[in-house]
């Protein structure tokens, strides 16, 4: 995200690369901020040198839209995720002294594959779809990603969690408070479903995140979100980001990603209004974040999700 951090210089990142194992003699050509996000910031490295020609150093944000990050227990993530089918980044090495280079990091491998917004005839609907859904019957208790991320009592209690940590958010980024947000807030929290399950969500299904290759998600990236928690909060942010996008408000169990996830998960998805309205909260929420970072509106405008939102908090 511009006007927050910025990337370390390549030769401080070579420096401490040449004192790992299996990179001694490596030299970094090129490091180059991969563009697109909000998340971790995230360069590409180009090497000579070393058993692999390309990696990605993936340095922790310190603050930002989704703060607090933490890139160490997205490392985490990813290696428990390793063997479960979901094809996320190996962690090839990973430093937690912040002052290498101004805060911990990781090394990941470089998975040579567009996103799905940029992969053109190489992306699939569906497969982007049916990857959400393997996401979320990943078996967590197996992959111990609990020990991770912690486990809520109930998918209630994971749903009123999310909504306290984007109210702590709101504190931070309107301090002089907003009512119109505020009321959002307490409607969230007094209609929050009571059903559910537990399952693995991803926590930013957005297209930039999976990356293709002849018609397969070959990656899934951007871990930071990832929780225990209800999936169809996950399914909520496509949902919104659709309106944002222009898609026609409807009823949320209609929208086509729903109607899509249903089909491939055989799930039936019910109560997507309220994870709906919740993600719109969120995105009005980032939207006063954003401009506190960065002084300019994002690709969406106040007044767009703010209609958006009043629309679904009436369906509550």
């Amino acid at each position: 995200m511009p006007g927050l951090d910025l990337p370390p210089s390549a030769g401080d990142f070579e420096q401490w690369l040449r004192a790992q194992r299996g990179f001694e003699e490596a030299r970094v050509r090129a490091l180059v901020p991969v563009d697109g996000g909000a998340s971790n910031i995230t360069c590409r490295a180009d090497l000579t040198g070393a058993a692999m020609e390309t990696v990605v150093l993936r340095l922790q944000r310190k603050r930002g839209i989704f703060e607090p990050y933490d890139v160490l227990r997205e490392g985490e993530v990813l290696r428990r995720l390793a063997g479960s089918g979901i094809p996320v980044p190996n962690v090839l090495l990973e430093e937690r002294d912040g002052n290498r280079l101004g805060a911990p990091f990781l090394v990941l491998e470089w998975i040579d594959a567009p996103h799905m917004g940029e992969a053109g005839p190489e992306a699939d609907f569906g497969a982007y779809v049916a990857a959400v859904a393997a996401i979320h019957d990943v078996d967590w208790h197996s992959a111990k990603l609990g020990d991770v991320l912690g486990v809520p009592g109930s998918a209630k209690e994971a749903n009123l969690g999310e909504v306290e940590a984007v109210a702590r958010r709101m504190a931070s980024f309107v301090p002089g408070g907003d009512r119109f947000l505020e009321r959002a807030r307490e409607q969230l929290r007094e209609t929050v479903p009571g059903d559910g399950d537990l399952r693995l969500c991803q926590g930013d299904i957005n297209v930039f995140n999976y990356l293709f290759r002849a018609g397969q998600v070959v990656g899934v990236v951007d871990w930071e979100q990832a929780r225990i928690g209800d999936c169809r909060s996950d399914i909520g942010q496509l949902v919104a980001l659709a309106h944002l996008k222009g898609a026609p408000f409807g009823p949320a169990e209609a929208q086509p990603f729903v109607q899509a996830y249903g089909m491939v998960s055989g799930r039936t998805l019910t109560g997507m209004a309220w994870f709906r309205a919740f993600w719109l909260w969120q995105l009005a929420v980032i939207h006063h974040g954003w401009v506190a970072f960065n002084g300019t509106d994002p690709w969406y405008t106040r007044a767009q999700v703010y209609e958006l939102l009043e629309a679904a908090l009436r369906e509550l």
